[in-house]
């Protein structure tokens, strides 16, 4: 018995590790490993050195000068019943730094885009009043404005964020000269992996939470959790042993490999663990099934302790399995009717009159106390 189930929750332990792993990985990939990027810190971004130096990498960056605010960006959402409405989502921006060489009395400008929330447009829409005010001043009065740092992913822009961007350059007469240098990347701070940051984190929770299991079905693989039940039961009642417990189960009639009824005992995986009920204490048994999104095929077992067990089986192992409890177990009623869930939610220890405490005293010469 201990050998068959460990080789089936070995392989129940397996099967899931596989499949979490699998999981984990899967997240991974649709956020683009971004996770290790924003663990281990944005880094300081060089605005001179070639912009594919940073492309998919997380970076921070004192944003000096914004021009123009040349994409808005919104989503549209069309009623059930007829009609749109749009919201606004944020602005991509027009940005530049401006690196001197003061050996060379020169000066460089970097121009590139950085998605923002729409909550600061108007904390933006102020510098790039103070930008044009100190970009336009001859008389070098005017103090240059306060460097905005911003974080995100710099990605290469898509063809439609280029089109517009180029666009903006050319409506602000900016063109590529030596001293005047283009990047058609954008800082994007509203998504993470390639998704917004609230749908990210979700999906890193999920795959936490599967990474987790996974190393529980690798712990549950080489340890003996899955007989917990089981052990926890010969703990309970001293006078059975696991040998008793072993030829009941050697006898029992087995269905869908994962479920042996003996004259003593029902025991039965469920998952990657074995669980045990004593045939003595079962006092109804019948056939559920549900259809549809849930669906559910299932024997229910009631004890008299009126503990519910959900064994899952077809209705034709089911209805096999029940043969054998009618056959073997006097004390249990078996079948579904509504009048007997009535009685025994409403009324059970009449419900226990119908068969069970009849068979107690057919044993004891006596009803044994509830």
């Amino acid at each position: 018995m201990v050998e068959t189930l460990r080789k089936k929750a070995r392989k129940s332990n397996m099967t899931r590790f596989i499949l979490s792993v699998i999981g984990v990985i899967g997240l991974l990939v649709i956020t683009e490993f971004a996770v290790f990027e924003v663990l281990s810190g944005p880094k300081k971004m060089d605005i001179t050195l070639d912009p594919s130096t940073y492309e998919g990498k997380y970076v921070t960056i004192d944003a000096e000068y914004f021009l123009y605010d040349y994409i808005e960006h919104s989503t549209t959402t069309t009623r059930k019943y007829g009609g749109k409405s749009t919201s606004i989502n944020g602005y991509s921006y027009l940005v530049f730094q401006s690196v001197d060489d003061y050996e060379n009395e020169t000066s460089t400008w970097y121009f590139y885009s950085i998605y923002l929330d729409k909550e600061r447009q108007g904390e933006l829409s102020l510098k790039i009043d103070e930008a044009f005010t100190y970009w336009n001043d001859e008389t070098g009065k005017e103090a240059p404005p306060e460097p905005v740092t911003v974080t995100g992913f710099w990605k290469p822009m898509d063809v439609q964020t280029e089109s517009y961007f180029r666009q903006a350059l050319a409506k602000l007469e900016i063109t590529e000269t030596e001293f005047d240098k283009l990047y058609f990347y954008e800082l994007d701070t509203e998504n993470l992996g390639g998704s917004n940051k609230a749908l990210f984190w979700v999906f890193m929770a999920v795959a936490a939470g599967l990474a987790i299991y996974a190393v529980m079905c690798a712990v549950g693989f080489f340890g003996n959790g899955y007989m917990k039940d089981i052990q926890n039961y010969l703990q309970k009642d001293g006078s059975v042993s696991l040998a008793a417990i072993e030829e009941d189960f050697n006898q029992a009639r087995i269905f869908e490999k994962s479920v042996w009824v003996g004259r003593k005992w029902t025991i039965y995986m469920q998952g990657r663990n074995a669980f045990i009920l004593a045939n003595k204490d079962l006092v109804w048994g019948y056939y559920f099934s549900r259809t549809g999104r849930n669906s559910v095929s299932e024997m229910r077992l009631y004890t008299a302790e009126k503990k519910l067990y959900h064994i899952s089986l077809t209705e034709k192992n089911t209805q096999d399995a029940l043969k054998i409890y009618l056959e073997e177990q006097p004390q249990m009623v078996v079948g579904y009717s509504k009048e007997l869930e009535k009685l025994y939610n409403k009324k059970f220890n009449e419900f226990l009159d119908l068969k069970y405490n009849p068979a107690k005293r057919d044993i004891s010469g006596e009803e044994l106390p509830m």
